[in-house]
């Protein structure tokens, strides 16, 4: 029996590639809805923050499955899974929070759900591939990408609390 034969065969992430093409629907979809036409008032308002609230929650959604699927398939330390749980919830109240003072004229919030999902699925296809680590190391990896989730989740809040007009413009 040759080396070829006794090692299982490793098939291709399908499965993986299909979630990541669902989230990443979702994504350019919100962002697309997010950077429309402005200034809707009435019902166009209205039906702009319905659809921008049920894109985010599917989109947070899948990111959830995404990163679950990908930390079981692949390699994500034990307390990256742990600090995931906590930061996924706080990353998508973040995004809402963010959405609603872009819908107040604060512009520069798009970068919050913008980021967001980008980082958290950079962070799902690197705990799929074990390969990356080797590049990027574990340790490194995850302290930079759960620090930006916690910064980008956060940010928004102050201003939202105490208004624009408390920190300047």
């Amino acid at each position: 029996m040759t080396a070829a034969e006794s090692s299982p065969s490793r098939s291709a992430p399908i499965g993986t590639f299909v979630l990541m093409a669902v989230t990443g629907g979702l994504y350019l979809w919100l962002m697309v809805s997010l950077t429309g036409p402005a200034g809707a008032s009435g019902e166009a308002a209205m039906t702009q923050a319905v659809e921008a609230f049920f894109l985010t929650v599917f989109l947070w959604v899948a990111l959830a499955v995404l990163l679950i699927a990908c930390g079981i398939m692949g390699e994500m330390p034990r307390w990256a899974a742990i600090l995931a749980v906590v930061a996924l919830p706080l990353s998508g109240v973040g995004a809402f929070t963010a959405i609603d003072m872009m819908s107040r004229h604060a512009a520069w919030a798009l970068v919050v759900p913008a980021l967001l999902p980008l980082l958290l699925g950079f962070y799902a296809m690197w705990a799929r591939f074990p390969r990356l680590h080797s590049a990027l190391p574990a340790r490194i990896t995850g302290i930079a990408v759960w620090a930006a989730v916690l910064f980008l989740s956060l940010a928004p809040m102050p201003m939202a609390i105490w208004g624009p007009g408390t920190f300047g413009r």
